[in-house]
């Protein structure tokens, strides 16, 4: 499962300092704590955000600024085939440990978005969309992980009852993608405004654009972009 847009083509093939550079602040100290959640040491991480904090600097500006970027580059590198999930999982739990420090200063950092994972029924597998709530959760979204083999109806129920931005929903089976389908016709009738976004090694963009109310996403990333853009108001339709 997946999705686009800032500006890294995997043709490109970015190399890490170029990333670094798109991302990473001029501020020294900044770019210090964005390099240890890069490296995923979370000790460093914890020490340099607590100092950071104890010299006034701003709570959100310091998750915005100093830990996100870090977990955007590793993002990038995995998108690109440059980096592993070990890798992700570790970037994700050093940034976490700062991000813990800043809500503690200033009580809870608003989230980009709530969004709903989950495997659609009859297919177990669920590698693929353990590691999209995962970058999706590093990425500063709500995540709401529904676990594989989900009927359309338990996803539509959560989407009406938990307030969510929008659906994640992938298959690994030619044989369960129906279930993707049945998801989007549902919230399009009882849940408007919300959307599905499709991935999995099953799904095809053209077998997401046979249905309506639904987004193709070729990788975790795109899914993080594409979720970036629905927050910001942009529609199914747009995607297309």
């Amino acid at each position: 499962m997946v999705q686009g847009g800032l500006g890294i083509k995997p043709e490109k093939q970015a190399s890490l300092e170029e990333l670094k550079h798109e991302y990473f602040s001029e501020n020294v100290e900044y770019a210090k704590v964005s390099q240890a959640v890069l490296e995923g040491r979370r000790d460093t991480v914890v020490a340099e955000t607590r100092g950071l904090l104890s010299k006034g600097k701003d709570p959100v500006d310091l998750v915005s600024n100093a830990l996100m970027p870090g977990i955007q580059v590793q993002c990038e590198m995995y998108d690109l085939g440059k980096a592993f999930v070990p890798e992700i999982l570790m970037s994700n739990a050093a940034m976490l440990g700062g991000i813990g420090l800043c809500q503690d200063k200033l009580g809870d950092i608003p989230k980009n978005g709530r969004i709903i994972s989950f495997v659609a029924e009859g297919d177990l597998h669920d590698i693929g969309k353990n590691i999209v709530a995962a970058i999706l959760r590093a990425n500063g979204y709500d995540v709401i992980d529904l676990g594989r083999d989900v009927p359309a109806k338990k996803v539509v129920d959560t989407a009406k009852e938990e307030g969510v931005q929008l659906v994640c929903g992938s298959t690994l089976m030619s044989t369960t993608k129906p279930g993707l389908m049945a998801v989007a016709d549902q919230l399009e009738n009882e849940c408007n405004g919300i959307s599905i976004a499709c991935g999995g090694a099953a799904v095809s963009k053209h077998f997401v654009e046979t249905f309506g109310n639904s987004i193709y996403t070729k990788s975790p990333l795109e899914t993080v972009h594409t979720a970036d853009a629905i927050c910001k108001g942009k529609k199914w339709k747009e995607f297309r």
